[in-house]
């Protein structure tokens, strides 16, 4: 392993970066979103949600709705003929709900009606009759002896355990200690387009499903066991998405739209407001984490026990696999003597939790990178040669004990952030008023990629010469806004040496795509890569050797290029089209199966494959009023080989920006089971006029012999935000931040205290 030598810089990523191909759908609004799709004769569909956070049902009267004229369809429980529940790994959610409810806007009924208007007063007229039962809205309390249970199996949900080392040794040798209990609350994805879509009955037993989501062929397999029906009957459509970050990758709406489409014959369509979004839409997991670390005097890590306590909220969702990467993320790319982490899940009645950008490992690492900077600081080091003494080796085993893949990028990352102006100069100062005072943060994490042992880790991709001529790489993935079709169309161009207006990515259309799996962040962009690295290759000589066929050549002298078949001196010899006309049904059709990205390892929910990113954040804080503005950012992600630049200055910058909102602003703690707040206008995200100036610096160093590629982007920016602010904030004044978000009056409680002591 060496020092990073293969730099991007921000400049050479700006000067680089293409166009996206959807900027010019999207500024003249029209980005083809699948809300969007409005047709005559089409129902709007409306859903009847409990106003209690834990009811029994005792009776539900439908009939004054069904009568209403203007009513095509009113649908309960009663009315699925097949499967009435759906989940992930836990399948515990019902469609709707018809013995209790466990949180705010759980569906009890929905209809289907000529217009919006129509629908609400129909949903006036349904007649619900509950028995409250005992609220459980906090996760402790749920694990308590004698709590209401929420599920037939009670309130644990899932909990995971894991140790090595020595302990009583490595404690022996601690001289230096940090203790504390931190907290992570809910937090809203805020997409702008809502939980939405259309179903559309196709005359033949079947139905079209537009909703924007992660994984069509998924969503497909689920919607038809709900009516009995062969999912050959079902065509399922999830992109483009406006935004997702996480909330669209699980069903919410979709099982409702379909079964009110199914009982009225007729096309419906089925959009929340924000409101109704707020109260079913998932959450992120509120977390407490408990951490001690202790180093010895020499600055070597020595001990470091955590126990992780999660609120999942209503139902399991993707509770487990967020736990799971809390536990996994928990030590850090650093090197303990001895560790043990714990960890829990509850069932709750606050809401719904579920996938977020950042997906558990946030949370722990705003902990864990909050211990590092603690322990530095009490042994009087740098924070930056303090980590960097610490690091785990390249070839070390993965979090859990697994074997992965080789990877040095917490040190490269490290480097570049320590050697950047920011860090070298003043770390901390006060405005000439006094009233600002700022300072610069340092923060190290790495991140896993793809999914875990025992995730759908295969994938299968087609690519193949389309009737017309283009080059059509087939994915069952999504475009949520991340760029992908851009990072498609890069890859193609660099792999198979086309234009970009030869190609065509072809995503998330379950009669047109194979079931390649989640999009799951940067995912996708990691499969895509493989697939053309490893496969390209079989399939261009057989469009070279067709080629060769029609000329009359040697299929050696020619190869692929801008708009067909090219002689060795790049001269065109044969149109794509051309080509594709003349071979009709023989067309190269090359389908590419991957295996798991991951060796098979005997420990559960561990993954092969991990990026790395550094920051450093500049915050100053409002002496006045308490308030916090992030002024400049560094991320430094050490992720691999760069696919697309315009989509990775977009993940990282964006994803900073969720993960400042989690740090400054953004807070969904339930009380007393219902959310504090059910629009943005009470829920105050970061916006432009928030965002600070922003530099990335791109690692793409690998490993000799690496056949990874590049590591995930998608999430790694909102995780390395978190702690970066956080750090800073304790440079600049000194607070030792252990909730999320840093709000003003922890703030001004701070400086006051302060001010007391001096």
């Amino acid at each position: 392993m060496h020092d990073p030598v293969d730099l991007l810089t921000h400049d050479a990523l700006l000067r680089t970066a293409e166009p996206r191909p959807d900027a010019d759908a999207k500024l003249r609004g029209d980005p083809g979103y699948l809300t969007d799709r409005l047709r005559p004769g089409q129902l709007h569909g409306a859903i009847l949600g409990s106003p209690w956070p834990h009811a029994r049902i005792l009776a539900i009267d439908t009939r004054a709705a069904a009568a209403l004229p203007g009513v095509a369809a009113v649908v309960t429980a009663a009315d699925i003929p097949g499967q009435a529940r759906y989940g992930l790994r836990v399948v515990d959610r019902p469609v709707l709900c018809h013995a209790v409810v466990r949180c705010v806007g759980d569906p009890v009924a929905a209809v289907a009606a000529e217009t919006p208007e129509l629908a609400q007063r129909a949903l006036a007229l349904i007649d619900v009759r509950y028995e409250a039962l005992p609220l459980v809205d906090d996760a402790e309390a749920a694990l308590a002896p004698g709590a209401a249970p929420l599920h037939p199996g009670g309130n644990l949900l899932h909990q995971g355990h894991h140790a090595r080392g020595d302990a009583a040794a490595a404690a022996a040798a601690c001289v230096h200690w940090v203790e504390a209990e931190y907290f992570s609350p809910m937090q809203m994805h805020a997409f702008l387009e809502t939980e939405g879509g259309v179903v559309e009955p196709d005359g033949q037993g079947g139905f079209w499903i537009g909703f924007g989501g992660h994984n069509p062929e998924r969503d497909r397999q689920v919607l038809a066991a709900m009516l009995a029906l062969p999912p050959e009957r079902l065509r399922v459509v999830g992109t483009p998405v406006g935004g997702s970050f996480g909330g669209k990758d699980e069903l919410t709406v979709q099982p409702i739209a379909l079964l009110l489409a199914w009982k009225a014959g007729r096309a419906v369509r089925l959009h929340l407001a924000r409101p109704q979004s707020v109260d079913l839409g998932v959450k992120r997991h509120a977390m407490r984490v408990r951490m001690r670390s202790g180093c010895d005097a020499s600055g070597r890590l020595r001990c470091h026990t955590v126990d992780i306590l999660a609120d999942t909220g209503a139902y399991a969702t993707h509770g487990p696999e967020v736990l799971d990467a809390a536990i996994e993320h928990a030590a850090g790319p650093y090197a303990w003597d001895a560790l043990a982490v714990d960890g829990r899940l509850a069932y709750t009645n606050n809401g719904i939790a579920g996938a977020m950008r950042g997906f558990g490992a946030v949370q722990v690492q705003f902990a864990l990178e909050r211990q590092i900077d603690a322990l530095a600081r009490a042994g009087g080091w740098d924070p930056a040669d303090f980590r960097r003494r610490n690091l785990l080796p390249p070839d070390a085993p993965g979090p859990l004990g697994q074997v992965v893949a080789p990877f040095d990028g917490p040190r490269q990352a490290l480097a570049v952030a320590a050697a950047h102006p920011l860090w070298r100069g003043p770390r901390r100062g006060v405005d000439a008023a006094g009233r600002w005072r700022w300072g610069v943060g340092l923060a190290l994490i790495h991140r896993s990629d793809g999914f875990g042992r025992g995730g759908p880790n295969a994938s299968r991709l087609v690519l193949a010469l389309a009737a017309d001529g283009r080059i059509e790489l087939r994915a069952g993935f999504t475009e949520l806004g991340q760029n992908l079709l851009g990072t498609m169309l890069c890859l193609m161009q660099r792999w198979l040496g086309c234009a970009a207006a030869d190609a065509r990515p072809v995503l998330g259309d379950s009669a047109l795509t194979p079931d390649s799996g989640p999009v799951a962040a940067s995912r996708a962009t990691t499969l895509v890569h493989r697939a053309l690295a490893e496969h390209a290759g079989p399939w261009r000589d057989a469009v070279l050797q067709a080629a060769a066929i029609q000329l009359n050549v040697d299929a050696a002298t020619l190869r692929l290029g801008p708009g067909g078949v090219c002689d060795a001196d790049g001269r065109l010899r044969l149109a794509y089209a051309a080509l594709a006309a003349a071979l009709g049904e023989a067309r190269p059709v090359h389908t590419i199966d991957l295996p798991p990205e991951q060796t098979p390892s005997e420990v559960d929910a561990a993954h092969y494959v991990f990026g790395a990113c550094a920051a450093l954040a500049r915050v100053a804080v409002d002496g006045w009023t308490g308030a916090l503005r992030v002024e400049q950012l560094l991320l430094v992600p050490a992720l691999g080989p760069v696919a697309s630049p315009m989509g990775l200055l977009g993940q990282m910058e964006g994803g900073a920006l969720i993960g400042q909102g989690l740090a400054t602003t953004e807070d969904l703690s339930p009380r007393g089971g219902r959310y504090p707040a059910r629009n943005l206008d009470g829920y105050l995200i970061p916006t432009l006029a928030d965002a600070p100036r922003c530099e990335v610096v791109a690692v793409q160093d690998l490993p000799a012999g690496d056949r990874v590629g590049p590591r995930g982007a998608g999430e790694i920016s909102v995780n390395i935000a978190v702690p970066a602010i956080a750090n800073a904030v304790a440079e600049a004044i000194g607070l030792a931040a252990t909730r999320l978000p840093i709000a003003p009056d922890t703030v001004l409680d701070h400086l006051e205290a302060l001010e007391r002591s001096t």
